[in-house]
């Protein structure tokens, strides 16, 4: 009797184990990631037209979930300004794109996921790697679920070149700066595999 007791407890506890799918995902081909920032002539926006990505997700009965790794690598010969190739140039080598040809930012941790009307609320931990340089980052966002097995995200943060030992760029002879702080946005939407 014992032993149909035991295989009655391992067989709920492996049913309960498999009620919760994990699954792969990718970034998917339309994404905008944006960087946004401002120069003593003119605001300026550049947009990164090459990324990928990658991410697991743990999938909850009651159709909740669990974000346990986000990987985004964007390739900084990518990023393209409306302003021409000077500032594409410009910006390549601010980046240090030749030595560092990837921004990156890979999840740690999620610090609150929070159900809200048209999605989620989230706050993520990571390590953002710009111009070879990385630090640890908050970033706030959302996440929405636009179709079954796929996730939009999207976020934004707020950073001084500076801190990723980036110069601001200036042109002109030194007669247009390019301001310290800059924005890059994500929209990124992400697909099972």
């Amino acid at each position: 009797m014992k032993i149909f007791k035991i295989l009655y407890v391992l067989t709920v506890l492996f049913a309960a184990t498999n009620l919760q799918a994990q699954n792969q995902y990718v970034l998917a081909v339309d994404h905008k990631i944006t960087i946004e920032g401002t120069s003593n002539v003119h605001d300026w926006e550049e947009v990164a037209q090459i990324a990928t990505g990658d991410g697991t997700v743990l999938w909850n009965p009651d159709a909740s979930f669990n974000i346990q790794k986000l990987f985004l690598k964007v390739s900084v010969s990518s990023i393209k300004s409306d302003k021409g190739s000077i500032m594409d140039d410009k910006t390549f080598d601010a980046l240090k794109g030749e030595a560092h040809p990837y921004i990156m930012f890979k999840m740690l941790s999620i610090k609150s996921l929070t159900k809200e009307t048209t999605g989620y609320a989230i706050n993520v931990n990571g390590e953002l790697t710009i111009a070879g340089v990385t630090k640890n980052v908050d970033i706030n966002g959302t996440v929405a679920i636009k179709e079954k097995g796929k996730l939009y995200i999207e976020t934004s943060k707020a950073i001084k070149m500076t801190d990723f030992g980036i110069d601001p760029p200036t042109a002109m002879m030194g007669a247009m700066k390019v301001g310290n702080d800059i924005t890059i946005k994500f929209k990124l939407n992400y697909l099972m595999k």
